[in-house]
Parts: structure tokens; C-alpha cells; sequence
């Protein structure tokens, strides 16, 4: 893992428009979440926030909940997820943790009845203009093209609130959009709230994804073809 120093002062800005993201209260579990990186016209197309036959609403967020050790395709093979949490990302052939969850708790120095929590939802330059400016800038620096972009929040829950994290990582392992040229090489590219910038290396051999480690606490990574 290796840190670029790429146009730092676009990279500084970024700190503005992630505090803002991350003030949201969100629920990694399943329960209530407000989700900035989910706009409303996303939110009602993908599920139109449907009851079910008790007269309970749910939620789009509730709908891309996954429980800790569930399945989820990722570039159509099977994986268990060892987090639970919210995996709203649908610009990405699915998206899982390869951690172990035992491997999970003692990297993020969990205590107690602390469990390991996440969120994931697609973004743009809508979305997250600072963080994907740095993002597009590191991106030209290596001669890369950005071909999807997530935010992640690694956190934790405990008494069904969320707990920020702020030290030790997880695997994560994302499918490419299906319209990407697996003829080339990736990496992933993450800013984080303050402007450090680190580009990760894909650690699989699979054409179809990109496996890389997520920071504990919130970032954007940007899926980019070298």
C-alpha cells in the first residue's frame, strides 16, 4: 500500500463535504438508516420503500442489509460477507468482506458487545464533488480511468447505536461493472476525510474483481483501471 501526494490542496477540501456525510446517523443492522449517499429518486426506484404483510415500511437501505456470514454474488460467485451492514452498492457486480469475522474484531480493537458494521453506496461527482476531484486528480496521476466509486463507513455497533472507528482494516473484495475492460490491470483509489490520499492494489488474480483493504472509519474508493 503506497501513498501518492497528488494535488494536496484539491485533496484538503475533501474534509468539508465528508463531515458532512459522516454526521449521518446510520443504522449498519438493518434498522432505521438515513443514507446521504442514496438520493431520494434512487431510494423510490429501487424499492419505493414497500410494507410488507404486517403494515411495517422498508426501507431501500433495510432491502440492501446483510447479515454477518450471508451470501452475496460477487462477479457471479457466491462469497460470505463476514460484516454486517448495508451493501447499497449497485453500480458494482456485488461487494463483500473476505476478513474473518475472529480476524474482524481484533483489527478493529472491537470491545465488548461491539460488532463490526458497514456501509456501502455508490457515489459521483455529484455526490461527493471534493472527495471525487482528489479522486479524478490521483486517478490522471498513475494514467488511470475511474470506472466505479463507493463510500464506505467501517464502523461498529453497539446498543444499536453506531460506534466511528478510527484505526485497523478489513479485506473487501468488489465485483467490476459489467462493462469494464477485464483485460486491464486495477487498483483501488481512496481519499479520506483530511485529504490523505493511498492507492491499493488489487490483491486476487480474478480479472472480474478488485480485493483491496477498506480503512477503518469513512472513505471514498474509486475502482480504477491502469
Amino acid at each position: 500500500m503506497k501513498s501518492i501526494k497528488v494535488k494536496r490542496i484539491l485533496a484538503a477540501v475533501l474534509a468539508a463535504s465528508m463531515v458532512m456525510a459522516s454526521a449521518v446517523t446510520v443504522s449498519a443492522s438493518g434498522s432505521d438508516v438515513s443514507d446521504p449517499g442514496v438520493s431520494s429518486s434512487e431510494s423510490s426506484s429501487s424499492s419505493d420503500e414497500s410494507s410488507s404483510d404486517s403494515g411495517t415500511v422498508v426501507t431501500f437501505a433495510q432491502t440492501m442489509s446483510k447479515a454477518a456470514d450471508a451470501p452475496v454474488s460477487v462477479a457471479g460467485t457466491n462469497v460470505r460477507t463476514s460484516i454486517a451492514g448495508v451493501y447499497a452498492a449497485q453500480k458494482v457486480r456485488g461487494v463483500a468482506v473476505t476478513t474473518p469475522l475472529a480476524s474482524v474484531r481484533t483489527s478493529l480493537g472491537l470491545t465488548g458487545s461491539q460488532k463490526a458494521a458497514i456501509i456501502i453506496y455508490d457515489t459521483d461527482e455529484k455526490k461527493s464533488y471534493r472527495a471525487m476531484e482528489s479522486i479524478n486528480a490521483a486517478a490522471a496521476a498513475i494514467g488511470g480511468t475511474v470506472v466505479a466509486s463507493l463510500n464506505i463507513d467501517l464502523g461498529a455497533k453497539e446498543s444499536g447505536k453506531w460506534v466511528t472507528l478510527s484505526s485497523g482494516t478489513v479485506g473487501l473484495v468488489t465485483g467490476l461493472p459489467k462493462d469494464a475492460d477485464t483485460s486491464k490491470e486495477y487498483c483501488a483509489i481512496c481519499v479520506q476525510p483530511g485529504g490523505a490520499i493511498t492507492v491499493l492494489e488489487d490483491q486476487d488474480t480474478n480479472p472480474a474483481t478488485v480485493t483491496f483493504e477498506v480503512q477503518a472509519g469513512l472513505g471514498t474508493y474509486a475502482l480504477t483501471a491502469k
